[in-house]
Parts: structure tokens; sequence; C-alpha cells
């Protein structure tokens, strides 16, 4: 594979179908190809046994054959919205797969939720565990309740990643957001999108802090975080003249902004290294469920990404 390809993850589920979609959408925009892997693991003890007592061994031909049939039917798909696909039958761990492979890719994409058993696995587990770990950018595309399985459809066409025009990027001062921010006007570019760059302060909040040598008013402190994310802007524009870029700052926690932006977002831009609620908001428990409640797709920049 080559840094301009990108890696999608899928199993025989309405979200995995949702994700290449989205993958396949946007490898149009970009010119890159795709590589559809699907993987799966038999197990090796704890098998149930029969009804005459003997123990259940799994049929590899069998399930090997199902999870090709799913890769055939993902291939057709995304070649009927006009990407270039290869695909890849892997064995072991769909986490620890896409992880391996991520490293010679330009994106990682997967859908955010699975049905049970297998789809779990991979929709549930990976899109938590994924972003934390993979070797190029993640994006998360989110559950839509009118998504269709991987299923031999002639009539099935991708969505398109475009639907409001704007990129939004949230950010710190960190240099983990500053990757996040520069990888962002890329994709605002290749969307023609316009970029939000978003800096978000929790004013009411900052003076209490045991840590701070004084306790600066609301005001003081939001324009503050104005004149800093100012500065960044700046830089940005300087280095994407051809991106429109749009600093606001928002008095909250960068949690809910989020949240609430991705609702007229075609994609949600964040760093994996921030500092204070940041680092907390893509590590913690609060990482995962903001992947899991935006709206639109959520994709994560770790600071070694650069």
């Amino acid at each position: 594979m080559t840094e301009s390809t990108i890696l999608v993850g899928v199993d025989d589920s309405a979200e995995a179908a949702n994700a290449l979609d989205w993958a396949a959408a946007y490898a149009g925009r970009t010119g890159a190809a795709l590589h559809v892997v699907s993987s799966y693991a038999l197990p090796g003890f704890f098998l149930p046994f029969d009804e005459d007592g003997k123990r259940i061994v799994p049929d590899d031909l069998r399930v090997r054959t199902a999870v090709e049939r799913t890769l055939a039917h993902a291939a057709a798909r995304a070649e009927r919205a006009g990407a270039t696909v290869t695909t890849e039958v892997a064995t072991g761990d769909p986490t620890g797969v896409l992880v391996e492979r991520s490293g010679d890719h330009a994106l990682a994409v997967v859908g955010s939720r699975g049905h049970g058993g297998f789809a779990e696995r991979l929709l549930g587990t990976v899109s938590a565990t994924l972003p934390a770990y993979s070797r190029c950018p993640t994006v998360v595309v989110p559950f839509r309740q009118e998504s269709e399985p991987l299923v031999p459809d002639d009539d099935a066409s991708t969505d398109e990643v475009r639907r409001y025009g704007r990129v939004v990027v949230g950010v710190d001062g960190s240099s983990g957001s500053d990757t996040a921010m520069r990888f962002a006007a890329t994709v605002a570019r290749a969307l023609d999108a316009e970029l939000l760059v978003v800096h978000a302060v929790p004013a009411d909040r900052w003076g209490q802090l045991p840590w701070t040598p004084s306790r600066p008013d609301r005001d003081t402190v939001l324009s503050s975080a104005t004149d800093e994310l100012a500065s960044a802007v700046e830089a940005l524009r300087a280095d994407a003249p051809d991106v429109t870029v749009t600093p606001r700052v928002v008095d909250g926690g960068a949690g809910p902004a989020l949240a609430q932006l991705s609702e007229t977002a075609d994609v949600v831009v964040v760093g994996c290294r921030g500092r204070g609620g940041f680092q907390g908001l893509l590590l913690g428990s609060t990482s995962q469920s903001a992947l899991r409640g935006a709206h639109c797709p959520v994709l994560v920049v770790r600071g070694a990404e650069a």
C-alpha cells in the first residue's frame, strides 16, 4: 500500500457500509484509492458443545468465505462510486489488524457502531480504540438509522461528504492541536469548505482552579484566548491561503461545544494529545462519548502524525 490510500475496516453491518460510503466519496475528492479490510478470528478455547456432547469446531473455510463475500460486496459498492479498490481478508483482532496496517495509509476509516457479535467488536471496540493507536489519522463515521448493510444492491449509492461546506477543528494551543488544525485545513481544501477553528474555554471556572495565581474575570480569560487563537489562525492562513479560516472562541467545555457544532459540520477534527480538558476529551471516557455522540464524522489526528 501507499500513503495515498485510505484504509477502511468493514464487516457485514450497515454501519460498515456507511463508513465505506464516506471513504469512497472522500477518495473521489482527493484522488486516493481504497484498501478495504475485513478480519476474523476463530476461538481457540471455551468452544460450545453440540447436542451429542461433542465440542463444536468452527469451520475456518466457511467463515473465510463469508468474509470474502462481504469484501466483494464492499468492493462493488465502492467501485460503483468511482473508487479504485483493493481488498484483504485478515486474521486476528480487528483493532490490531487495522493498527498494524494504518502506518502505510493516509487515513483509516471505520463506522461507530455494530449490531452485536463480530460487528460489535469491529465497530464498537475498534472505533473507540483505533484513534488512540492508529499510525495515521482516523475517521469515525457515526451511525445513521437509514444505513443499509453491505449486500449486492445495484441501487446503492454513496453519501456525499460535503453537506454544509464546513469543517470544524478544536484547538487548545498545544502542539497536538496545531497538527490537527493543519490537517483540518487539508480536509477543508479537499471538501472546498470553510474551516472553523474553535477554542473552547470554560471562562466561568477558570478563576476557580487552585493553581491559578489570580482570579481573572471572564472577559479577561476570553480576551486572552481570542488573542491566542488569532495568532494561530494568522499562521495557518499564511500556510493555507486558499482555505477560508474562521476563528471562534467558545465559553464552555470542548466536548459539548464540538458536539453542538457537529450538527452543521461535514467533519469535526480533533487532536489526540491536548492539554487539560482536551486531553481528557480524547483519551478518557469523555472522548468515547464525543465520538459516539457526534452528528458528523470525527477525524482524530494524533500528535505524532505531523
